[in-house]
């Protein structure tokens, strides 16, 4: 089917963009973006979208953590003939300049969540290395990606409040990528839920004023990697030295396993670099934390990433996160906002994080949910 984009001089195949060079269903893009307040520190927003050709899906979503409670919009619909428009009834996605900015809309909704957010690079991307996985001989997670640090502006309403969003104390990062994926399954009613082997997953942006670190990594054991990814980047349109590409970490992280899913609470990091030197990043955790399953993440209530809703559909909650209960069904996977600090810099921004059952470290919290 042909779209504005088979205009472009960039295809890859014989065939119109609408189309990728496989049949598996699980091939997807993804535009992630995770805005924080680094000044009261008391809000997060996680915003995405998700394109599956194979599937014939576009969905997306909109979450806001603030002061313990989180906000979730989540929307889907049919991907064809509309296949260059990101848009998902009131949530849509606009490039204004390639590697540089984004506005990101939440039109009026049911919801009463809104947003209007122009996101703006501060750091050079970093291109992740390829993700390429086999299992039993069949490829399971086939994906290329990039991560990019930087600030925000705009307006935010949920809850009746309007908060005015300003680039010097709203910070966050971007993350981009396409390709055929691991299928996650942590919803609780889920009979084919996803179990996790013994490994310390860790996916971290840490942005300070001239220099963000970036880190992706599954160790099943020291300085033993399934997946090993980072740099530290440079400032925008500053010339990236591939000398400061990772070569292996060192940790050690400080757990809370009193709660019903696992919370890292604080530790150190040493990043190893391919030009010799290493650099000492130690973090604390604050407060916000907005959980993945709010986006859809490993399913909710029966309903994954990319499943058919037909034309339109749409659902929203709000999750009193200091329920227990609530907070369980939640699960692990989230962005914690966390103070970096590196030497005598300052910096903040998020990680990932899970343990899975196994792993030589950190048994406190391995009886809880990994993802």
């Amino acid at each position: 089917m042909l779209s504005k984009w088979d205009e472009l001089l960039c295809h890859q195949l014989p065939d119109t963009m609408d189309h990728v060079h496989t049949d598996n269903p699980e091939w997807t893009e993804r535009i992630y973006v995770s805005i924080y307040n680094v000044r009261d520190r008391d809000t997060i927003i996680g915003f995405g979208v998700g394109q599956y050709p194979n599937k014939n899906v576009q969905d997306g979503f909109a979450t806001v953590w603030h002061l313990g409670r989180q906000y979730n919009f989540r929307a889907s619909r049919i991907l064809r003939p509309n296949i260059a428009d990101i848009r998902i009834g009131p949530l849509s996605v606009e490039l204004l300049e390639g590697l540089k900015r984004l506005r990101l809309k939440l039109d009026e909704n049911p919801s009463g969540l809104l947003l209007d957010i122009e996101w703006t690079a501060t750091m050079n991307p970093h291109e992740e290395e390829h993700d390429f996985r086999e299992s039993g001989g069949r490829v399971v997670q086939d994906i290329s990606r990039f991560d990019q640090a930087g600030r925000s502006r705009g307006i935010l309403q949920f809850g009746g409040k309007t908060i005015s969003l300003d680039e010097e104390n709203w910070w966050g990062h971007r993350d981009r990528s396409w390709g055929t994926r691991r299928p996650l399954r942590t919803d609780a009613t889920d009979g084919r839920r996803t179990t996790f082997a013994p490994f310390l997953f860790s996916w971290s942006v840490a942005q300070f004023r001239d220099y963000a670190f970036h880190w992706r990594f599954v160790e099943r054991g020291p300085g033993k990697y399934t997946y090993l990814s980072g740099e530290k980047a440079a400032p925008l349109g500053a010339n990236n030295d591939p000398g400061w590409r990772l070569d292996k970490t060192e940790q050690e992280f400080r757990w809370d396993g009193s709660g019903p899913v696992q919370t890292l609470t604080g530790g150190h990091i040493r990043l190893f670099f391919k030009n010799g030197q290493d650099r000492e990043v130690s973090f604390v955790t604050l407060a916000p934390r907005w959980h993945l399953k709010g986006g859809g993440y490993g399913g909710y209530r029966g309903w994954y990433h990319g499943d058919n809703k037909g034309a339109y559909y749409c659902e929203y909650d709000a999750w009193d996160l200091s329920n227990p209960k609530v907070l369980a069904e939640a699960s692990t996977l989230s962005d914690h906002l966390i103070e970096w600090r590196c030497g005598n810099d300052l910096g903040y921004g998020i990680m990932e994080y899970g343990v899975g059952p196994g792993y030589h470290k950190y048994n406190e919290v391995q009886h809880l949910p990994t993802f």
